[in-house]
């Protein structure tokens, strides 16, 4: 099968491997919501690897998370790559719902949350004798 060198619509596509070879709409369905399942996973991700830069003593899972969600990222990127339109418009529609359910952290947002852990810190360190 020779791999289309512009987006087309077609439910017979081979996404990544060789072995993952899509050859009907049904199979083709459930590519397209397990793709959708993985780009939420993936903002999910950045969203929980964000929140932990800085802390102390977990920059290896900080990293860990750093390392699944930008892998998670190269292979929708290549899944695109595939110039299967369905299955780009899908990759963008999964990211755009991720998005949307795990929403950027902003400065503000963090610095509000330090802050309310400090003050609590503080309020339990004084109330502990």
């Amino acid at each position: 099968m020779q791999m289309p060198m512009f987006f087309e619509w077609s439910f017979d596509t081979i996404v990544l491997f060789e072995q993952l070879h899509v050859q009907n709409p049904a199979a083709y369905f459930v590519l397209c919501l397990v793709l959708i399942a993985i780009c939420i996973l993936k903002q999910y991700l950045v969203l929980q690897q964000v929140l932990l830069v800085g802390s102390r003593g977990k920059i290896v899972l900080e990293t860990l998370l750093y390392i699944t969600h930008t892998s998670i990222g190269y292979g929708l990127m290549l899944v695109c790559m595939t110039f299967n339109a369905g299955l780009f418009v899908t990759t963008m529609i999964g990211l755009a719902i991720g998005h949307f359910l795990f929403p950027p952290v902003t400065f503000e947002n963090v610095k509000g949350l330090v802050d309310s852990e400090r003050k609590l810190a503080a309020l339990q360190g004084c109330c502990a004798h």
